[in-house]
């Protein structure tokens, strides 16, 4: 599956016709939700198949096929962002291999745990920091006002519930607030297009 997300990628940027690549993009939106089906997380992998192949592919599907592909596709040259392209690949991923200590098991049984490592370099290194960051913005993390995905309590909630009901009781109690902005912003962007499409039928 990362194989074929990996060819699908590089297919994206390569294609020149952008309805081409528009369908390698549904193909790496398929291994990604099918990868996370394999790991187990059942909703989550529905979920991104849903929203991303089911919605945003779909949506730039449609936005290409209004346009002149033959007109873009002579105007248009990809080769030459595919420089451009890989040294943003390298300068995002070099910091964060020399950041994460990623487990490698290269030849032999030896592997690191994953889990481990990052939440204890999480506890060691960078509790105190957001600690002081978030109670200058009056959340007090000790008393277990907001969970992190590396926390205890996070890991605790997807271990003894199923997914569902894990991402609900943290999408409605420690991170309430944020539901709520969310559901406001769609709101006015639903109300917003309503209002642009009424005062155009009307002139």
């Amino acid at each position: 599956m990362s194989l074929v997300a990996i060819l699908s990628g590089i297919l994206v940027i390569k294609s020149k016709n952008p309805i081409v690549s528009v369908l390698f993009l549904f193909c790496l939106f398929l291994s990604i939700s099918s990868y996370l089906l394999i790991l187990g997380l059942n909703f989550i992998g529905l979920s991104y198949l849903l929203v991303y192949v089911g919605a945003v592919s779909i949506l730039f599907l449609f936005f290409f096929m209004l346009i002149n592909v033959r007109i873009s596709e002579l105007l248009s040259n990809t080769s030459n962002s595919i420089p451009l392209g890989i040294i943003i690949t390298i300068s995002f991923n070099y910091p964060v291999y020399q950041v994460l200590p990623y487990s490698i098991a290269a030849f032999n049984s030896y592997t690191v745990d994953l889990n481990n490592t990052l939440n204890d370099m999480w506890y060691n290194n960078y509790s105190d920091y957001l600690n002081k960051f978030f109670r200058l913005s009056g959340i007090d993390l000790d008393n277990g006002e907001i969970s992190f995905v590396s926390s205890k309590i996070w890991d605790g909630n997807l271990s003894e519930t199923s997914h569902i009901t894990s991402i609900g009781n943290i999408m409605y109690t420690s991170y309430s607030i944020w539901l709520i902005i969310t559901s406001i912003i769609l709101l006015l962007a639903m109300v917003g297009a309503i209002v642009i499409t009424i005062k155009k039928k009307n002139k």
